[in-house]
């Protein structure tokens, strides 16, 4: 296979995640079948080793392979996890046009959810995102495990609102939302989600129902603006 060279707007790392993907979803790689190794999939794609496994920690996080110390990765499932098929996830040529779509949802949803979740969570809740908080710090310098973090403690407030539909409707998304999450901490770095949930864990400390939602209101609006700015100054996606 030749190697791939990155196009506009798409990543390395989208573009091996989808390739390796569709192996899974078209029956090439069978439920428990184990795939290749990162050191052959490297000499068939002409990508580095970091970009693979990205690309597999994006496959298991979306609940496709499960990783065993020693024996490899394995497939374990042909569809994403929480995925439903009147939702089309985004693929990685229309991400660039699609991530402001994704970020006026989180913008409608995530202010009235962070509402909820203000009146309703524990003591125990909140430490259970400052834990995320405490991952998200120490992994300032890795994209993915920062928007992995990052992913999680949105992916909590809506599991504190205690409303099923809430949660069933982040998690039938799931995919949409963790791509984009990834491209935007690429783009705008890790800073500003530090600084801004560090501000919502004190406003749900203090059970401050109008400052949770003044926060995250500004927090989606400042990515908003952020990644706009990036793309009219860059015109693509960082890898």
């Amino acid at each position: 296979m030749e190697p791939i060279q990155a196009k506009k707007a798409t990543s390395l790392r989208a573009q091996i995640y989808q390739q390796l993907r569709v192996k899974i979803e078209n029956g090439s790689w069978e439920i428990g079948t184990k795939i290749p190794s990162e050191k052959m999939l490297c000499d068939e794609y002409g990508v580095s080793r970091i970009t693979i496994r990205s690309a597999i920690q994006q496959l298991e996080a979306l609940g496709f392979v499960h990783t065993h110390q020693g024996e490899g990765t394995k497939v374990v499932r042909t569809h994403a996890k929480g995925s439903v098929h009147s939702l089309n996830p985004l693929k990685p040529s229309s991400l660039q046009e699609d991530i402001i779509k994704v970020l006026e949802y989180r913008m409608v949803v995530e202010r009235g959810t962070i509402g909820l979740a203000v009146q309703r969570i524990t003591d125990e809740d909140i430490a259970v995102l400052e834990d995320i908080f405490n991952t998200m710090i120490v992994s300032h310098d890795d994209i993915d495990a920062f928007s992995k973090a990052d992913y999680q403690f949105h992916g909590k407030i809506a599991e504190f609102s205690k409303n099923p539909i809430l949660i069933q409707a982040n998690q039938a998304i799931e995919e949409v939302l963790s791509t984009t999450m990834h491209s935007i901490v690429a783009i705008l770095g890790c800073a500003l989600g530090i600084r801004y949930h560090r501000l919502l864990i004190a406003s749900l400390r203090q059970r401050d129902k109008k400052a949770c939602e003044e926060l995250m209101e500004e927090h989606v609006q400042t990515t908003i603006d952020g990644v706009k700015a990036f793309l009219d100054a860059n015109g693509t996606i960082p890898a």
